[in-house]
């Protein structure tokens, strides 16, 4: 009886420390995809991207290992930080733009707004939500090579 308790007991450790592993590769995966990819804003709040009402084209976000962020916002350029949590919590902070005047850019503020507002990410195979709480806000997809 006390060896099959004990292989029980080491069954039942040897599967909680697979599990582990599994989320921990899989929370890797998604990093480095969210930073290996360039991205295309597009939806923005529950709306499909017009680019007409961004100057420049669409939004786009690239973000790399050493936790920064960078892109256009249509009409400017920006930069910032970020971070991203094992739960998928994620806020970027300390976003800072050019100040271009581009004729038809009123998007670009929501852009910026919406990403102060990110409190969670979701990266998916050609996709990357970033959502404020259970709300997209900010949908993009892999950016076409240039």
């Amino acid at each position: 009886m006390k060896k099959l308790m004990l292989a029980l007991g080491f069954g039942a450790l040897l599967i909680i420390t697979s599990c582990k592993t599994t989320k921990d590769a899989s929370a890797n995966l998604s990093i480095d995809y969210l930073t290996a990819t360039a991205w295309e804003l597009t939806e923005i709040n529950g709306k499909a991207v017009s680019t007409a009402d961004f100057g420049n084209g669409a939004p786009t976000a690239t973000f790399t290992a050493e936790h920064k962020i960078n892109g256009k916002g249509g009409c400017n350029g920006y930069g910032g930080a970020w971070n991203l949590n094992d739960e998928g919590g994620m806020n970027i902070s300390e976003v800072m733009s050019t100040k271009m005047w581009c004729e038809n850019a009123k998007g670009e503020n929501d852009y910026f707004k919406a990403l102060a507002e990110v409190t969670t990410a979701k990266v998916e195979k050609d996709k990357l939500t970033l959502m404020k709480g259970v709300n997209a806000v900010l949908v993009f997809k892999p950016a076409a090579a240039k």
